[in-house]
């Protein structure tokens, strides 16, 4: 069977290759971006600026930067940590 390249995938609940960003729930409702290209720290919103977008890869089932279209999101230790940063997605997976 074929891997949808479009539309929402049910499973995880995301839009595949949508573009979104990552609000934060705290009262500056700060955002995630991502800071050269490995670290992912809250920011202020700056509109249009892609390393503040993320989107879905419906192919490896991950979370990638719209700026580092090749990275992936990843937690840091397997999964062990609080820290979120980038990777070139050879490892990324679901925790």
């Amino acid at each position: 069977m074929k891997e949808p390249t479009t539309g929402l995938n049910k499973e995880f609940g995301f839009h595949i290759g949508r573009p979104f960003i990552l609000v934060s729930r705290l009262p500056m409702k700060r955002v995630a971006e991502c800071v050269g290209a490995s670290n992912i720290q809250l920011k202020r919103y700056v509109k249009g600026r892609a390393a503040q977008t993320f989107f879905f890869d419906g192919k490896s089932k991950t979370i990638r930067s719209n700026h580092w279209k090749n990275y992936a999101m990843e937690i840091q230790s397997s999964g062990n940590s609080n820290n979120l940063k980038v990777t070139s997605g050879i490892n990324s997976r679901w925790w």
